[in-house]
């Protein structure tokens, strides 16, 4: 073979080869498709429910939530679950202003006949558990004001002074004490329904008998001596109210004028020495009141048929030729009791029953579950501002009064008769 054939033979095979190696051996490519995309479908917003509970569900647990209330809605159609405001926490002031009120516990233990301190600022009570007295500040700090216990009393009534008290007992027993001088003086038994004169030397009470003849409204020392009758009030004792005023024109009341009606009366003003007062007229029956510190006003509540037979208020002047004029009526049901003058007597405080029933005037027992609200009064003018609402559900207010610098009103609340007190300033 000549070098010319040979030649074109190595070019043959070398093909050749290649030929054989691309169609049987070459590995063929992998090739990798795509995954394709799900298409994105967009579906309506379901409500949280099935309409079939939907179907049988109030309407108030479909507003609850958040639900359609009177529709159930069509296929498609966005309904946007709706955002839930969220629940703000009421504040509660520290200092009355109008809203709720954080009211501070004094006194663990229950007291009884709480009254302001000669201090101003402190409280005495009488503890019924203990037979004790005591003097206790706005910290819950307590001290004795005696070593002498008096067990089962059943009311103590302080002198303005607050040095000395008459205590009476349930089987008629009645003693003065003098916390000044730890003494006691032992008071008649049929002496009953006692009010102090504005110095605390002396009292007004009535004296009772069997015979209503031997019934008298007198005065005596505080000691029980010196005795002067007043006034006969024979088979009308029932009628009659002792209340010596702070400027000791008048010691009673006595609900004895002339006839007016069914529901007016005449209220007589009784003086010590057989004065002609002018007389009130008010305008119902379950007469209660309370002076002005000066003794220039009232504050008195009744109850009537134009009422409800609820108890309600009245501001009216008390004094000389004023007597019965510049009478307002307060628009508040409430008793007299469950208010208090401030120190200079030209605001009022008042505990206001929330939820007054009906006939509570003739029967006070149907408030013994009430809340009050507490309100304030310019005595000027009738004017009532909404004072506080007593936090923690409120308490039903028994003893009322104020701190001399009326800053701080203190009360016993009757469910528990804890010693509590508001921050007015």
């Amino acid at each position: 073979m000549n070098k010319k054939a040979l030649i074109i033979f190595s070019i043959v095979s070398v093909v050749l080869a290649g030929l054989i190696w691309f169609v049987f051996f070459r590995q063929k490519p992998i090739i990798v498709q795509p995954t394709p995309e799900k298409p994105i479908i967009e579906q309506p917003n379901r409500l949280p429910v099935s309409k079939e509970a939907w179907n049988v569900m109030p309407v108030e647990e479909r507003k609850r939530l958040g639900l359609p209330l009177s529709e159930w809605p069509a296929e498609g159609v966005v309904t946007e679950t709706p955002v839930v405001p969220e629940k703000i926490t009421p504040e509660i002031d520290e200092v009355a202003s109008g809203s709720k009120t954080w009211i501070n516990t004094i006194s663990d233990d229950p007291v009884q006949n709480a009254t302001l301190a000669g201090d101003g600022k402190s409280n005495l009570y009488y503890d019924r558990t203990s037979g004790y007295f005591y003097k206790i500040d706005n910290l819950g700090n307590k001290e004795l004001l005696t070593d002498q216990a008096f067990y089962n009393v059943d009311n103590v009534n302080w002198a303005p002074t607050k040095d000395r008290a008459i205590l009476e007992y349930p089987d008629g027993f009645k003693v003065m004490y003098d916390f000044d001088q730890k003494k006691q003086y032992t008071l008649p038994k049929n002496w009953e329904d006692f009010s102090w004169d504005s110095s605390g030397s002396h009292f007004v009470f009535e004296s009772t008998s069997q015979y209503p003849e031997n019934n008298w409204l007198a005065t005596s020392r505080a000691d029980g001596t010196e005795a002067v009758p007043i006034e006969h009030v024979g088979d009308k004792a029932d009628k009659v109210t002792v209340s010596w005023s702070p400027n000791n024109q008048v010691v009673a009341f006595s609900a004895t004028g002339n006839p007016r009606g069914s529901w007016e009366q005449e209220i007589l003003l009784i003086g010590q020495n057989g004065e002609n007062f002018k007389s009130l007229v008010i305008d119902g029956r379950g007469f209660k009141s309370e002076w002005s510190p000066a003794g220039d006003k009232i504050v008195y509540s009744v109850y009537s048929a134009a009422s409800n037979y609820q108890p309600k208020l009245y501001l009216v002047n008390a004094q000389g030729d004023a007597i019965g004029s510049g009478k307002i009526d307060l628009n508040l049901a409430t008793w007299a009791d469950k208010c208090a003058f401030n120190n200079n007597g030209n605001s009022l405080y008042c505990a206001v029953p929330k939820n007054l029933p009906e006939g509570s005037g003739l029967v006070p027992d149907l408030a013994a579950n009430t809340r009050d609200d507490f309100y304030k009064i310019d005595v000027a003018t009738g004017q009532i501002s909404f004072l506080a609402e007593g936090a923690m559900g409120g308490y039903n207010v028994g003893d009322i009064y104020l701190s001399s610098d009326d800053s701080m009103l203190y009360f016993t609340d009757k469910d528990t008769s804890h010693l509590r007190s508001i921050k007015l300033k």
